[in-house]
């Protein structure tokens, strides 16, 4: 059985186990900002474009000298011209752009203002975007550069309400706001974002913001919602990565003229957002938007921290528990990388997680239970689609491997009670490395359970006891693809499937491909299960029309039945680890990455098959002719991140 989606715009263990893989991490990773590029000089205030009695001031903290996304940004404020003039509303935004010899330098321009690489200070009035002040090249990937800016729109522009948008890439709780020009590459954390931003409001008179919106990727996290959203009434974000030139939707800018709370514009954007997306087949399965309540992230904060706390009481009892309801939980950017190697964002849903977590004493279930409330209490409104149907509203760092916690704890990014439930999880799973918490088989053979023209099933016995020191289970099936062996899929397992302690695993004989006309290369692709399917990788070299190259993740959603519904294309080669959504051109090329085993672990290959980017061009998944031969394997993971697998060798029927 096969479907096919049109392309628009040692044993290691893999997958949703972890990948010891060797590409550019996926996402945003944090950096510590450096020293240089300190905002210019304030002026003196100006006339604000009202007469200083409007509604609203909204305040666009706009990053676009960075990689790739320019473009888009520049695109969307400048449809912002199209709306209809509003007396009552100011607004205002801080624009950075790159160099000009820059490959990202946006084509799309300001109505209004010439191509500029500098920072500008620039207001919206009369459909024309008009500066006020050039900057120079100043670094806003800094907190005192986000403080002045937002001091100074207020004392420029005041109002009843204001508003704040945060514009570039995101990356959960490792920040974002990422400036990589002159005169020097700056990114915020979480804390400088929550310094900058309480510095700015006391600086410019501002009690508290209407609303603070991340229009970038991953930012409805908890991390953030918790630092952040006390300092406004709403905190608006998307849980997964976001693409295009319409992520700041123009309904919504334009009801601002109608006076709305800024709850309702949170609504009205994200819903915009979603309902735009879903026009594109390749990203609207993958819209997963929420407004959250900042008033209630105390309260959140608090059941965390209770939950928490009777948690680590019992973490002897339900540490496997856990490690299996992250397992199960929807993940965000974990493409093919693996944490072994830093790779991957470990990036959970929160409510998913605590929806998954059973099997654990009465007092953990009710503290559980109380968490979830306070969640869902403090979750206004949520967007989802099919990709995303587990999704509560926030996500939250938890990592498959204890060691991946460290740096994480260390630094304590994340909110008290959150924290000690990750460094309690991680100090047991890192103790429990022994002869007592580990998970293998009695062999290294699978047994075929059942074959025929549908597909294969095989399973392998856990030593007696084991079942209840397993964290994750995988399935892995290699072939010969492009004259050498290498993965053909990487899909779930089942624990306890056919019996205590059995591990099951069922292949249809497909394996996922990049076609265009008669031109196939297969793929090797790693697949979650998750509410609405299963969700799937796979890398590839881009070669655009022009010769330049870029490596690029593509994201499947594969129906239970074999079917491909929706696919989303990434740049994964941004460098700092930012990703972000790329536009395929006709003239191009696709060339497959393929996992190869190789001494010690695995390594990525490029196919010497490629396809060419047309009309044509198509993710499918076929199955493979019969007689094909292919090893088939399912493997566990312990708390500690060990690892055990056992191999059948078939043959397709």
């Amino acid at each position: 059985m096969g479907s096919t989606t049109r392309l628009s715009s040692g044993t290691q263990r893999l997958g949703a186990v972890g990948l010891a893989a060797v590409l550019a991490v996926t996402g945003l990773a944090a950096l510590t900002a450096p020293a240089g590029g300190a905002p210019a000089p304030r002026t003196a205030p100006a006339a604000a474009v009202g007469e200083g009695d409007e509604d609203w001031t909204l305040m666009i903290y706009d990053v676009a000298d960075t990689s790739n996304i320019a473009n888009d940004m520049i695109s969307n404020l400048a449809a912002f011209t199209e709306i209809p003039e509003m007396e009552n509303v100011n607004i205002v935004a801080l624009v950075d752009l790159p160099e000009q010899t820059d490959p990202g330098y946006p084509q799309a321009t300001l109505p209004g203002i010439a191509p500029f690489t500098t920072a500008k200070l620039v207001v919206l009035e009369d459909g024309r975007w008009n500066e006020v002040q050039d900057y120079g090249e100043i670094s806003m990937g800094r907190p005192d550069v986000l403080a002045s800016f937002i001091e100074e729109s207020a004392d420029r522009y005041p109002a009843d309400k204001f508003g704040l948008i945060l514009s570039d890439h995101g990356g959960a709780w490792s920040g974002g706001y990422q400036d990589t020009g002159p005169p020097s590459a700056a990114q915020m954390t979480i804390a400088d974002m929550r310094a900058g931003i309480i510095t700015g409001m006391q600086r410019g008179g501002i009690d508290e913001f209407e609303f603070i919106d991340h229009d970038s990727c991953l930012m409805a996290s908890y991390e953030a919602a918790s630092a952040l959203g006390p300092l406004a009434k709403v905190h608006v974000a998307s849980e997964e990565v976001t693409f295009g030139d319409f992520t700041l939707d123009t309904d919504a800018i334009a009801a601002l003229g109608e006076n709305v709370s800024g709850e309702e514009w949170g609504l009205a954007n994200i819903e915009g957002y979603a309902q735009t997306a879903d026009q594109y087949d390749d990203i609207g399965a993958f819209s997963v938007l929420s407004v959250v309540d900042g008033a209630a992230m105390e309260r959140l904060d608090k059941a965390i921290e209770a939950f928490s706390a009777v948690a680590v009481q019992h973490m002897a009892e339900i540490a496997p528990e856990i490690a299996r309801a992250r397992s199960r939980s929807l993940e965000f950017v974990t493409g093919l990388l693996g944490e072994e190697e830093g790779g991957g964002f470990s990036v959970v849903d929160l409510g998913d997680f605590l929806r998954q977590l059973e099997n654990v004493p009465p007092e953990v279930e009710v503290a559980r239970d109380a968490a979830y409330a306070a969640l869902d209490a403090a979750v206004l409104h949520q967007v989802t689609r099919r990709a995303t149907e587990q999704a509560t509203g926030l996500n939250v760092f938890f990592p498959e491997t204890p060691e991946h916690a460290r740096g994480y704890v260390a630094k304590n990014i994340a909110p008290p009670g959150w924290n000690e439930l990750v460094a309690a999880y991680a100090d047991y799973a890192t103790q429990s490395n022994g002869p007592d918490g580990s998970a293998e088989f009695t062999s290294d053979t699978a047994e075929v359970l059942d074959i025929g023209p549908d597909g294969i099933r095989i399973a392998a016995q856990l030593q007696s006891g084991d079942e209840e020191n397993v964290a994750d289970t995988e399935t892995q099936v290699y072939t010969q693809i492009d004259g050498r062996d290498a993965l053909a899929v990487a899909l779930p397992g089942y624990l306890n499937s056919g019996g205590t302690g059995q591990v099951q695993g069922v292949w249809n004989f497909s394996v996922t491909t990049l076609q265009a006309g008669r031109q196939r290369a297969p793929v090797s692709a790693v697949y979650q299960a998750q509410a609405g399917g299963l969700l799937g990788w796979f890398h590839a070299l881009y070669t655009a029309p022009d010769g330049s190259q870029t490596d690029v993740e593509v994201q499947v959603l594969l129906s239970s039945e074999g079917e491909i519904e929706s696919i989303t294309v990434s740049d994964i080669s941004l460098g700092n680890g930012a990703q972000a959504g790329i536009d395929l051109e006709n003239g191009g090329s696709l060339t497959p990455y393929l996992i190869v085993p190789s001494s010690g672990g695995f390594q990525m290959e490029l196919s010497s098959q490629s396809v060419p980017v047309n009309d044509k061009t198509e993710v499918s998944y076929p199955k493979l002719p019969e007689g094909t031969s292919f090893d088939m394997g399912v493997g566990v993971a312990d708390l500690a991140g060990n690892f055990d697998i056992a191999f059948v060798t078939e043959t397709v029927r």
